[in-house]
């Protein structure tokens, strides 16, 4: 029997909700200003290069 996509989506919330899961939410903004950070200061100093490196940083 195949699980409806409701349903899967309310037994996530409910997890979540159980575990208190506040703070992958809570770090992702301070996640990517640090990985766009890396990658623009790697672009500026090795071009095409630098943003494969800056973003591979993290």
């Amino acid at each position: 029997m195949p699980i409806r996509v409701d349903q899967m989506t309310q037994l996530l919330c409910r997890v979540a909700r159980e575990k208190g899961m506040k703070a992958a939410v809570k770090h992702s903004g301070r996640g990517a200003l640090l990985v766009g950070l890396t990658t623009f200061v790697g672009g500026l100093l090795g071009g095409p290069r630098g943003i494969a490196v800056g973003k591979c940083l993290l």
